[in-house]
């Protein structure tokens, strides 16, 4: 189906307002396919109607403005799309074997705070942070912008902090309350991560949000505020606390490491990981790991032992507020939350969990017969 550049945009708004309708959180338009969206964790059709590889050019254009020919020559293009004044999306635009291809994913107005989102309440105490590097990992999609902007909504409603978030592109829109926030996308009003972080050293920022470390340079700029005492807030596609202290150290060369090591174990106050799982309810869920800042953690960071830190985290949790991914797991199932097997899909350690599943059961029924045992017998018996 051919549509002109008007009548494209019009089409597209219809579509989003039929995503909205089915609570979804993604619509995917590509050349000559039926346009489809995520909702919940399913891709479903959400219209028979097609876009041909023309209209899918008029769409582009639409989308980008004065950036189509950039997007042309990068192949690659994020920005933001209004529906309304409630309603934004963050867009992508690519290219792939049949032409163009387009996702935008909602962007709530509303932010919810930690208790609405189902999250550990432990992370309250990030808000507290004067100094230090937070660290937001997960997969795409895993809900990683949505956590750290309710932490920072939460600041900006409770402390009287300067801070400046640098993002590509800005997702969800601050308002000042307690706090001044500014908010700098790149390409738009910076030309890059690294940039901002170096102009903003110079901005009077009690706090940075980096929207993603993606590069050495970035790294190394945080990792300069943070030394300097700034407190930092960013995220990283990474599956967990592990693999984000690898990932970092394994950008730089082999001879930085070790100062990098330094300085993580120095100023790494927290990585909160987290993957969405569709609940019992069929509710999106959040199972979440948090690695907070210890003694021990600080040492087995400084001396190499990354591998047991996992261990670390389990044994810490009640000193610390240090969660394993499988402990999250644990309790949501023992909260009939999601099932067991769901559990062992999304475990950091299937074998660890269902040790920690036969332990509990040996307990319970240990505990049931010892309670049958101990029962006054009545008359008669």
């Amino acid at each position: 189906m051919s549509f002109d550049n008007k009548n494209i945009t019009e089409r597209l708004d219809a579509w989003l307002t039929m995503l909205i309708d089915v609570d979804g959180a993604d619509l995917h338009l590509k050349s000559n396919s039926p346009i489809r969206a995520r909702v919940k964790s399913d891709i479903v059709l959400l219209s028979k109607e097609t876009v041909d590889a023309e209209s899918m050019v008029s769409l582009v254009k639409a989308l980008t403005g004065d950036e189509y020919q950039n997007f042309r020559e990068t192949k690659e293009y994020d920005g933001s799309y209004s529906l309304d004044k409630e309603y934004r999306f963050r867009v992508n635009i690519y290219m792939h074997l049949d032409g163009y291809a387009v996702a935008l994913r909602l962007i709530p107005s509303y932010i919810k705070t930690i208790e609405e989102l189902n999250l550990p309440t432990s992370l309250h105490k990030l808000t507290d942070l004067r100094r230090g590097l937070v660290l937001v990992t997960g997969t795409t999609g895993s809900g990683k912008s949505t956590t750290l902007a309710t932490i920072i909504e939460e600041i900006n409603k409770t402390h009287n902090r300067h801070i400046i978030t640098i993002e590509d592109p800005i997702e969800y829109e601050h308002n000042d309350a307690e706090s001044i926030v500014e908010q700098r996308e790149v390409g738009t009003h910076t030309n890059s991560f690294a940039n901002a972080l170096r102009a903003a050293m110079r901005e009077d920022p009690d706090i940075i949000v980096v929207g993603e470390i993606r590069d050495i340079d970035t790294a190394e700029s945080i990792l300069r505020a943070v030394n300097t005492g700034h407190l930092v807030f960013s995220t990283v596609h990474t599956l967990d606390a592990r693999e984000t202290i690898d990932r970092l150290i394994a950008i730089f060369p082999s001879d930085e490491q070790n100062r990098i090591r330094e300085s993580l174990a120095a100023t790494l106050e927290a990585v909160i990981s987290q993957r969405l799982i569709q609940g019992i309810d069929g509710n999106m869920i959040p199972a979440v790991e948090i690695m907070y800042r210890s003694p021990q953690i600080q040492e087995l960071i400084r001396s190499k032992r990354d591998n047991e830190i996992p261990d670390a985290i389990e044994k810490e949790g009640s000193s610390f507020d240090s969660i394993t991914f499988n402990r999250a797991l644990f309790d949501l199932t023992l909260a009939e939350k999601i099932t067991e097997e769901q559990a062992y899909q999304y475990a950091s350690s299937p074998s660890d969990l269902k040790l920690m599943f036969t332990v509990s059961n040996e307990y319970e029924e240990k505990f049931h017969a010892d309670t049958i045992n101990e029962a006054p017998l009545l008359k008669g018996e």
